[in-house]
C-alpha cells in the first residue's frame, strides 16, 4: 500500500468519525463528543493538507518555481502543528469550563461512539506511523538517511491527539455511567491535551525554523572541514538551510591561495562536496574566488 493510499484511508476514517460523533453528540447531549468531533474535523483538514503536500512536494521545478515545491512538507507541517496546538488550547479551556459546570449526558451512547472513534483513530495512527515516522540516527559525523517526514509527523500527532481524547471520552463515559463522576471527563481531556501539546511542539519548532531558514547546525564543523584543504585560504558568505526533512543545503564562497586552472578547481570542489556529505549535506554550492575577496566576512554581509 502506497503512502498516498494510506493517507486516503485515514482521511475517509476521519470523515466517518466526524459524522458519527456529531450525530451521537447531539443525540446524547454530550459536549465531550461534540468537542472530539470538532477536533476530528480539524484532522480532516490536516490530513487533506498532508495529502496535497505529498503530491506537490514531488513536482519538478519550473520557470516560476525554480526550487519546485521543496518546502511543501514544512509548510504543511507548520499549518498542521499550529492548528493542532490552537485546538488543544481551546479544548483545555472548554474542559476547564465543563469541570466547573458539568452537564448531564447519555453515557452509553458516549461510550459506544467514542470507542468507535478510538478504534478508527488507532488504525489511522498505525497507518501514518508506517508511512513516515522513521527517525534518523547518527554515528559520529555520519548521519544515516532514515529521516522522518515532518509533514506526516504533524498528521501523526493529530491522530494521536484524537485517539487520546477519544480514550478520555470513553473513560469519562464509563465513570459517569458507573459512579456518576462527571468531572473526570474534563480532567482527562486537560491531561491528554497537555501531553499532545508537548509532543507537537517539536514538529512546530522544526517546521518554523525550516521555513525561516534558521540554522540549527554547527557552522564551525563546516568551516573547519573546508579550511582543512591546503588550497583554501578562507571562506565567506556561508549559508545553510534545511528546506525539508531530507534536504540539507549549503552554499559558500571559497577564496583560493593560487590561481589554479579550471580542471584543478573542479577537482577541488568535488573533493570538498564529498567531504561535506559526511555532515549530511545533500547539496553544496561552492563559488571559487581569488585572494581579491579574502577580506569578506564568513557570514553574508548584505551591505557590501
Amino acid at each position: 500500500m502506497t503512502k498516498e493510499q494510506k493517507i486516503k484511508i485515514v482521511l475517509l476514517l476521519n470523515m466517518i468519525i466526524v459524522v458519527a460523533e456529531v450525530g451521537a453528540g447531539v443525540y446524547a447531549n454530550s459536549m465531550a463528543l461534540l468537542s472530539d468531533a470538532f477536533h476530528n474535523l480539524g484532522d480532516v483538514l490536516a490530513v487533506t493538507i498532508t495529502f496535497i503536500a505529498l503530491i506537490y512536494g514531488r513536482r519538478v521545478a519550473s520557470e516560476a518555481m525554480t526550487f519546485g515545491f521543496i518546502r511543501a512538507e514544512m509548510m504543511a507541517a507548520f499549518v498542521n502543528a499550529l492548528f493542532l496546538s490552537t485546538t488543544m488550547i481551546f479544548i483545555i479551556f472548554e474542559s476547564i469550563q465543563k469541570f466547573f459546570h458539568p452537564t448531564d449526558i447519555n453515557a452509553p451512547i458516549v461510550i459506544i461512539a467514542a470507542s468507535i472513534a478510538l478504534v478508527a483513530n488507532a488504525i489511522s495512527v498505525l497507518l501514518l506511523k508506517e508511512s513516515g515516522m522513521e527517525h534518523s540516527h547518527s554515528h559520529g559525523e555520519e548521519t544515516h538517511e532514515h529521516h522522518h517526514d515532518a509533514n506526516i509527523s504533524a498528521a501523526y500527532w493529530h491522530m494521536v491527539a484524537d485517539a487520546a481524547i477519544s480514550l478520555g471520552v470513553v473513560f469519562g463515559g464509563v465513570a459517569i455511567w458507573l459512579w456518576n463522576i462527571s468531572w473526570i471527563d474534563p480532567l482527562l481531556s486537560v491531561l491528554f491535551s497537555l501531553f499532545i501539546l508537548k509532543g507537537v511542539y517539536a514538529v512546530l519548532r522544526q517546521s518554523f525554523l525550516s521555513l525561516m531558514d534558521v540554522n540549527g547546525d554547527s557552522t564551525e564543523k563546516i568551516i573547519t572541514i573546508v579550511k582543512a584543504f591546503d588550497e583554501v585560504h578562507s571562506i565567506h558568505d556561508l549559508h545553510i538551510s534545511r528546506p525539508n526533512s531530507k534536504e540539507f543545503y549549503c552554499s559558500m564562497h571559497l577564496v583560493l591561495y593560487d590561481n589554479p586552472g579550471l580542471q584543478e578547481v573542479e577537482a577541488l570542489l568535488e573533493k570538498i562536496r564529498e567531504t561535506l556529505k559526511y555532515l549530511g549535506i545533500t547539496h553544496a554550492l561552492l563559488q571559487p574566488e581569488t585572494l581579491k575577496y579574502a577580506t569578506h566576512e564568513i557570514l553574508c554581509d548584505h551591505h557590501h
